[in-house]
């Protein structure tokens, strides 16, 4: 007998794993989540929350406690290329971080370092009923047909427990230990090189002249690195990104060695540095072979690792805790049969190769390791905004088109892509469509859809009719971008997705509807609840 149950346990305590204990919590599954560290990391590691991920946390009423906790300098956006900080500017390019929504998305970038997300996350999390446990330690696991029993070390005297969760989540990182475990492997360009973090206190203002920037990329023959400040207006405490030689680490240099490469980053021999931390990581770029092996999960940097430039990587992870919450919740209520499962894998998996893919594009651009690699570039709302799942949680049209993305400033409306934005009115208030979104699925129909509305509620789906009482133009945008008549209707899924759209109002819609249903979820009449 294990000494605890839990239906899910997360192993990981960053970025994706808290993202999936609060996306699972906001589902009401209440996961455990352990990780092996006694606190959040003060590093900052990933520098921004996309405009996706910020519409999925805007839709938990997280938007404005994640704005007022992000980076200084974070509304100039820009990118400083430079010898030094003190000496001749490279060049400077405007960064994509805008705060403001786009006719595609419902808000902008937050520049949010991951050591101050996290404890947003958290909170929240814990809030809504997960159990996060820091100083924890996974040490090993079995799995069956019915769960998975893990092995605990707790903090103190180190005390171990068991639980017995009926699905894990491997969150634990790009060093994927419960990955390598499963004898999972992984493909792609490999490593390129290694990067420290040096988190460092100096009085650097006097060198930054006024100047409004986000990031400082320096180049010099002591240094080559990124430079960003990390406090307040007030405050002198700064990170260093130093790319290091084959070989080494961060344990390769002492407090010495980092204060000299701060010094030749802000080109002041004699600055006075004190350094707070210092870590490495590998700059890589990889897809797991597999997302899932049983009753065992792969999200975030686990199941792929890119170069940071773009900022893609944590927030591609957020997207993979956000899919795979819906589904995790839906079997574990026992409104969708374990298939639902399997289309994890088949959605998020080209995704990842798509997106790793492009942040290697970027980061060879940036770095000037390949100019060549622009012609693959695709734009950012694309790579944010336009993903075409094709998998069994969706009713599939007949279809030649096997693209990964689409444009999403000119959406098809087919099953697999995100719902383009509408601005809604409900109760007498314009609301993004996308704001709505929240956990469950809607009916989304057009103005002469009232058919739709009766079998809506006999299935608990929540319903808008698009109508007069929209903002000029909202009609005719959502019958152009969703490809349906007056008469249509498309089913959206707690992610946001397209589910499956009936482009009119066929004879009997009780019957389309609920077969929608049945088929995204795998399920059968026996299964079917409130979904």
């Amino acid at each position: 007998m294990a000494d605890e149950t839990t239906e899910v346990l997360i192993v990981g305590g960053s970025m994706v794993g808290l993202a999936q204990a609060l996306f699972l919590a906001r589902q009401g599954i209440r996961a455990l989540l352990v990780e092996r560290h006694a606190e959040i990391s003060a590093h900052p590691r990933a520098q921004a929350a996309s405009p996706r991920t910020m519409e999925l946390l805007r839709a938990l009423g997280l938007e404005d406690a994640v704005r007022a906790r992000e980076n200084p300098h974070a509304q100039y956006g820009d990118i400083l290329q430079a010898e030094s900080l003190a000496g001749p500017e490279l060049g400077r390019f405007a960064g994509p971080f805008r705060h403001d929504p786009d006719e595609v998305g419902t808000t902008g970038w937050t520049l949010i370092g991951q050591d101050r997300l996290e404890p947003v996350l958290r909170e929240r999390a814990e809030q809504l009923g997960a159990d996060i446990r820091f100083a924890t330690e996974l040490t090993g696991f079995t799995q069956d047909a019915d769960g998975v029993t893990a092995v605990l070390r707790g903090p103190g005297n180190g005390c171990e427990r068991t639980v017995r969760a009926r699905y894990l989540v491997a969150a634990d990182g790009s060093r994927a230990a419960i990955r390598t475990s499963l004898g999972i492997g992984h493909h792609g360009p490999g490593v390129f090189g290694r990067q420290m973090n040096i988190v460092f206190h100096a009085h650097l203002d006097p060198y930054v002249a006024g100047r409004a920037f986000f990031l400082c990329f320096v180049s010099n023959p002591a240094v080559k690195g990124v430079l960003g400040k990390l406090g307040g207006a007030d405050s002198d405490r700064w990170v260093l990104a130093p790319s290091l030689p084959p070989g080494a680490d961060h344990r390769s240099y002492g407090t010495e060695d980092c204060v000299d490469l701060v010094r030749a980053a802000a080109g002041v021999p004699g600055l006075r540095v004190t350094v707070e931390s210092a870590t490495s990581w590998e700059i890589a770029a990889w897809v797991a072979d597999r997302f899932r092996s049983g009753r065992v999960l792969l999200a975030g940097d686990c199941a792929h690792v890119m170069p940071p430039t773009g900022g893609f990587g944590g927030n591609l992870g957020i997207q993979d805790a956000h899919n795979l919450a819906w589904k995790l919740a839906r079997v574990l209520r026992g409104q969708a049969g374990p298939g639902l499962l399997d289309t994890y894998e088949q959605e998020r998996a080209p995704v990842a190769e798509f997106t790793v893919d492009q942040g290697v594009i970027r980061y060879l651009q940036r770095s000037g390791l390949d100019e060549a690699a622009a012609a693959r570039h695709r734009p950012e709302t694309t790579v944010l905004f336009g993903h075409v799942y094709r998998s069994g949680a969706l009713v599939n049209e007949d279809d030649d088109d096997t693209s990964v993305v689409e444009d999403p400033t000119a959406p098809s409306g087919r099953p697999g892509t995100r719902a383009p934005h509408l601005p809604l009115v409900r109760q007498g208030k314009e609301t993004a469509l996308h704001d709505l979104l929240d956990g469950g699925f809607w009916l989304l129909a057009g103005p002469d859809g009232a058919g739709w509305q009766e079998p809506a509620a006999a299935l608990g789906l929540p319903f808008h009719r698009v109508g007069a009482r929209e903002p000029a133009g909202v009609v005719e945008r959502f019958l152009t971008r969703y490809g349906v008549q007056d008469t249509g209707a498309v089913l959206l899924r707690p992610d946001g997705f397209i589910a499956w759209r009936g482009t009119g109002l066929p004879q009997n819609p009780a019957e389309s509807l609920t077969a929608a249903l049945d088929t995204v979820l795998h399920r059968t009449a026996p299964a079917r609840d409130r979904p």
